[in-house]
């Protein structure tokens, strides 16, 4: 069997990982402060694989193996999301918030504190503020916030919340270098960091949301690309495969 089709294989493997991460970030591209996957090629080099010699004693056709080196393949790895800023949208609800500059919100959950840019809020049972996905939203000093019922919450823009009863709690923020890129855990928020000096910029943003950062125009056109090239590589393992058959019977 020829190398091309080892190579082909894996290069396929790991366009169909890329299609699922495109696939998700287009599914995601309405979702309040997502962040866009992305996903690293690198070629890996395989060494000390056991290959077939053929009209040798041993083996099931009488072949031995010996050790094939510098076989090349293709690998796909996940890279650190994509941290760039969405576009604002107001919304003038009171419980919306955005956040401009390096900063995110601390929310709690059932893998510990995480962060998210996605400010889209609600008051959930026993008057607690949390996320649209049900994870409580964090105060500065570590403690849910509790909401009053029947009022409409004020957040100015150092995240301090009040209502008729004056302050309630502050928003906790943290300032990760969101530069470099943040890794994601299995429910797609983000793994705190070391906090940075805050961004001269940053501010809450009360009645405004933060749009999702996958353009759904972007994702479908490479998508489009990645299915051509997943195609074309499936070719070559169908070509590589006919080879082989053809091969086999001019050997009889």
């Amino acid at each position: 069997m020829g190398k091309g089709i080892y190579v082909a294989t894996s290069g396929s493997i790991a366009q169909l990982r890329h299609m699922e991460v495109l696939s998700n970030n287009l599914a995601n591209g309405r979702t309040t402060g997502f962040k866009a996957d992305r996903v690293t090629f690198q070629e890996v080099l395989a060494q000390n694989v056991d290959t077939p010699v053929a009209n040798s004693p041993g083996g099931p056709t009488g072949d031995t193996t010996v050790a094939e080196r510098n076989k090349h393949f293709v690998d796909a790895a996940s890279a650190p999301s994509d941290m760039t800023f969405g576009s604002l949208t107001r919304t003038d609800n009171p419980l919306d918030v955005a956040i401009t500059g390096n900063g995110m919100l601390k929310v709690d959950t059932s893998r510990g504190v995480r962060l998210t840019r996605g400010g889209q809020l609600v008051i959930g049972k026993d008057g607690i503020l949390m996320t649209h996905a049900g994870n409580p939203v964090l105060s500065d000093k570590g403690k849910k916030i509790i909401m009053p019922p029947d009022e409409v919450p004020e957040i100015d823009g150092e995240g301090r919340i009040f209502s008729s009863r004056g302050e309630l709690a502050k928003l906790a923020v943290a300032t990760p270098d969101m530069s470099k890129g943040m890794q994601k855990d299995p429910d797609g928020l983000f793994v705190p960091a070391t906090d940075t000096a805050p961004s001269p910029d940053l501010q809450i943003m009360q009645g405004h949301i933060e749009e999702s950062n996958a353009s759904p125009i972007r994702m479908m056109l490479e998508l489009i690309n990645v299915q051509r090239t997943f195609s074309a590589l499936h070719q070559v393992i169908t070509a590589s495969g006919e080879m082989d058959t053809q091969a086999s019977r001019l050997a009889r």
